[in-house]
């Protein structure tokens, strides 16, 4: 037989037309369930303390890092440079001669090479009288050097006899006064007279020249 259970519910509609109402019975007493277990039991979760984390942070402390000392830079004050004066180089002369006996005759003459005729003359007598020849002295015409002085002749020639014929002593920036006699300059004997020329008309003056050279024979 075909199951009549059916739970459809327009089905149900066709069978109970009638309304149906629900009614409480106060008689009937229904008895609780006995032992009644909570469907649900809620857990009560206790909140732990945090636990402090086994590992501990260090915190290492990195020594400061010093920023390297940049050395300080001084402005150098411009270097002084030191400029030695150099010395004058020694002077060179032209002379007559040789100089093998270290006389040195000078003559102020701006017109000839030595002297006049006269003078020339005059000059071979002298040089004979002390029995020197050409090869032992040296002839030096001092106008051809105006301004030399005797430090400068005695670097060049190192004289040990000096006849000086119309050179002044203030020419030769010596600090000495002739007086018709030698005159002795640290190593060199030296003898003033007059220009050659006007020299070979003084008696007088040719006279204080040969007692002077009669001395240095």
């Amino acid at each position: 037989m075909e199951n009549q259970l059916t739970n459809n519910a327009n089905a149900l509609r066709l069978f109970f037309t009638d309304e149906v109402f629900l009614v409480k019975d106060e008689s009937v007493e229904i008895q609780p369930l006995r032992n009644a277990e909570p469907v649900f039991v809620a857990a009560q979760v206790a909140a732990e303390p945090q636990k402090e984390s086994a590992v501990k942070t260090e915190v290492t402390q990195i020594p400061g890092i010093k920023a390297p000392e940049i050395p300080k830079v001084y402005p150098q004050s411009p270097e002084i440079t030191h400029v030695v004066a150099e010395p004058e180089p020694a002077k060179t002369f032209k002379f007559l001669g040789g100089n093998k006996k270290s006389v040195l005759i000078l003559v102020n003459d701006e017109s000839n090479d030595v002297s006049t005729e006269q003078g020339r003359e005059l000059l071979r007598k002298i040089v004979k009288a002390v029995d020197l020849g050409t090869p032992d002295f040296a002839i030096l015409n001092y106008s051809r050097y105006q301004g030399t002085d005797f430090a400068e002749l005695y670097q060049f020639f190192k004289p040990v006899t000096m006849l000086s014929f119309g050179v002044e002593i203030a020419h030769l920036k010596l600090d000495l006064v002739w007086q018709n006699e030698i005159i002795t300059h640290g190593t060199t004997r030296i003898i003033f007279a007059p220009n050659l020329h006007h020299l070979d008309s003084d008696l007088t003056a040719k006279k204080l020249l040969w007692g002077n050279l009669q001395k240095i024979k």
